[in-house]
């Protein structure tokens, strides 16, 4: 169980620096990739995530994702995990978390982030990749399945073609000079411009997470969706990750 525990906790903190993850998530999402494209997206992308916890149960929960040219707001709510509110500013070079219950937030300079994501080692295994050749639509854009493999673990992916111009928005966003952080099954098909609508990852047979997208919406959003709110405040990183501490004398 201490795997499951550990493996959950390495992809939630990649999705939460990079991204789900996925998100990702873990989530995150690992969303770094360089690409270029004449479309720039802007908009809603909505997904329901599926993670397990540290006793190895499912966990449901929905993430929403806004984006707009290069600032990316990430929420995810709903089942038994806390909900999150992240934001980040390729602009600023920061990533901000925030918790609305405490009306806090810590700060991460993204040059940070890609640095913890680094130092925290993992297997040096190359992931192989497979067309399976099978096709079906899922939030209406027609997509490819794709077999991802290392060593133990598989993913079952997949993706679109139709979305390339959200892969170089994202890519915009999170900040393409650190395309090599993102390191993730999902990154294997997004390098391709293939934009992931639903994936599922297994190790040694047990799911570990799974995504699906089930909303794309093209919309002009308002900047101030990313702005900090301003009766927040600002939080060391140390206190946030150890909870409420009394205040020293």
């Amino acid at each position: 169980m201490n795997f499951v525990r550990e493996k959950t906790f390495r992809r939630h903190w990649e999705s939460a620096v990079d991204n789900s993850r996925q998100v990702v998530a873990t989530l995150c999402m690992a969303f770094l990739i360089a690409s270029r494209a004449t479309a720039q997206f802007e908009g809603i992308v909505v997904s329901k995530n599926i993670t397990t916890d540290e006793m190895g149960k499912p966990q449901e929960f929905i993430m929403t994702m806004w984006i707009k040219k290069d600032m990316v707001k990430i929420e995810t709510s709903g089942g038994t995990l806390p909900s999150s509110t992240m934001v980040y500013r390729s602009d600023f070079r920061k990533i901000w978390m925030l918790n609305p219950e405490e009306k806090t937030y810590f700060e991460i300079s993204r040059d940070d982030a890609a640095e913890e994501v680094h130092g925290g080692g993992g297997t040096k295994a190359r992931f192989t990749t497979k067309k399976t050749g099978k096709s079906k639509s899922i939030a209406g854009y027609p997509c490819e399945q794709f077999i991802i493999r290392r060593g133990s673990e598989e993913t079952e992916l997949w993706g679109t073609r139709k979305l390339t111009h959200l892969v170089t928005a994202i890519s915009k966003a999170f900040g393409q000079e650190h395309t090599s952080v993102a390191e993730g099954a999902t990154n294997e098909v997004m390098k391709m411009g293939i934009y992931p609508m639903y994936s599922s990852t297994k190790v040694d047979g047990f799911l570990i997470e799974s995504q699906e997208v089930t909303q794309v919406e093209t919309k002009m959003l308002d900047s101030s969706l990313f702005a900090l709110p301003a009766d927040y405040k600002k939080q060391k990183t140390v206190d946030m990750m150890q909870g409420p501490q009394d205040e020293k004398k």
